[in-house]
């Protein structure tokens, strides 16, 4: 039997006291046998599944079908994960947000961008669902934390929903009824030629970016929520040589990187909140302080959004090679200003003048992604490409666009050429400087755009 039924669904009330009958012996068994692995842990709901039918079978009742069978344990096995009657949805593929408003107004954001209503409810009540929400918060994270009337606010790694997990939001009190968003991390293991095939690049940005992470560029991701970022990042990422070793840093941890075999050598860090009494807390700042202390070849960083931009900066001007991170902005050339408030907020607070000189040291190029719904479903796709020189006249760095968007979609198409200096640094690693003298529109496919 696998894990979890991905067909399963929330069952009338009748079946859910099944359930917790099930899972009541389940936990019984468990507590007397000692720890277990996973698949002894299937095996004993399977077989309190099996006594349970035996048990109605012997009173005489009508013997159900093997599919509720299979129903009931991947229930119960559900239940006993901590994230009950959410799991069926974190598991299906097309899901990319769940936004639950109280406890039986669940919506699904799909891949497409459509938004499905989910017909059942997610727990018994708001309050069995804020009990259910406090419970996931004390079990499932790094560390015990309290999720109540007196915290309410909170967020969350979940395992669940695919090998990078999901992460959880959570907010009550403020609100009539408990609010919850749960992100799924859908694309994991992509490569740039898969991203060709979703419309996200075209083959002259595969060019580009490929030779800028062999050319060793110091990167910037930026772009709106849910705009594609940390795909892309990950996406990057992939064309690294397996030979080097590689240091990330998160608040939450999303990159994965360390899952997959074409990086034997990673080192994936994260943040840590403090626990219930307040205490433990590691930030993204300390991290990155720590970070050049293990001689990485590549230090990566998730979402920059706070005072710890300084110490990315650090860590990326510091004689870095190929460094990258994301970061939110309206625009590639808006993350000029963004990293400059940002570091207003560190302690102690720098300078706008001190953080335009360090964002011109460490940064070579921004890459914008941008997402946009239409009628044929969501697309995301590169925007922009914006090389960062040095520090102008006018106090701030200058700025090359590489990359302009296309006035009819917004898609990345070739502008001006990079400066003398990086583009020998590309040359030497496959880039044509053709691209921008030849393709004044790309290379973009129509059939692949969705």
């Amino acid at each position: 039997m696998s894990h979890f039924n991905k067909q399963w669904v929330p069952a009338p009330a009748a079946e859910h006291v099944v359930v917790q009958e099930i899972r009541k012996r389940v936990v019984d068994r468990l507590r007397n046998a000692g720890p277990v692995i996973s698949a002894e842990h299937q095996a004993i709901v399977r077989s309190e599944v099996d006594s349970w039918v035996a048990r109605r079978a012997q009173a005489g009742h009508v013997l159900p079908p093997v599919e509720l069978e299979t129903q009931l344990a991947a229930a119960v096995l559900a239940e006993m994960s901590g994230v009950g009657r959410l799991e069926p949805l974190l598991e299906r593929p097309d899901v990319e947000n769940i936004h639950i408003h109280g406890h039986d107004r669940v919506f699904l954001e799909l891949s497409t961008g459509e938004i499905e209503r989910h017909p059942y409810p997610v727990a018994d009540s708001d309050a069995d669902l804020i009990e259910r929400l406090s419970a996931m918060f004390a079990q499932l994270g790094q560390t015990a934390r309290e999720f109540s009337r007196a915290n309410p606010i909170g967020n969350l790694h979940l395992p669940m929903g695919g090998p990078l997990g999901s992460r959880l939001a959570a907010v009550i009190e403020v609100s009539g009824r408990p609010n919850v968003a749960i992100r799924r991390y859908r694309l994991t293991d992509t490569t740039l030629e898969d991203l060709v095939r979703e419309g996200t690049v075209d083959g002259l940005l595969v060019e580009v970016l490929r030779g800028a992470i062999n050319a060793g560029c110091n990167i910037v991701v930026s772009g709106g929520p849910a705009a594609g970022k940390t795909t892309l990042l990950r996406t990057l990422c992939q064309e690294i040589s397996p030979a080097e070793h590689l240091l990330t840093v998160e608040d939450e941890r999303e990159l994965g990187l360390e899952l997959f075999a074409q990086h034997p050598m990673v080192t994936a860090w994260e943040a840590r909140l403090p626990n219930a009494e307040g205490a433990g807390s590691i930030t993204m700042d300390e991290l990155l302080k720590q970070a050049l202390r293990h001689s990485p070849h590549r230090v990566i960083v998730g979402e920059v959004r706070g005072g710890e931009v300084t110490s990315m900066l650090r860590a990326l001007g510091n004689g870095a090679y190929g460094g990258m991170c994301t970061l939110h902005a309206t625009s590639a050339h808006a993350v000029l200003d963004r990293i400059a408030s940002l570091g207003t907020l560190a302690d102690p607070p720098m300078p706008i003048e001190a953080a335009y000189r360090w964002t011109a040291a460490a940064v070579d190029l921004v890459v914008h992604a941008r997402k946009r719904d239409t009628r044929q479903g969501r697309e995301r796709f590169i925007s922009e490409i914006v090389e960062i020189g040095q520090v102008g006249e006018n106090g701030r760095p200058d700025t090359t666009t590489l990359f302009s968007p296309r006035p009819a979609d917004g898609r990345a198409v070739p502008s001006y050429p990079p400066s003398p200096a990086l583009l020998a640094r590309l040359r030497e690693h496959g880039v044509d400087p053709r691209i921008w003298s030849e393709f004044p529109d790309g290379t973009w496919q129509p059939g692949v755009l969705r």
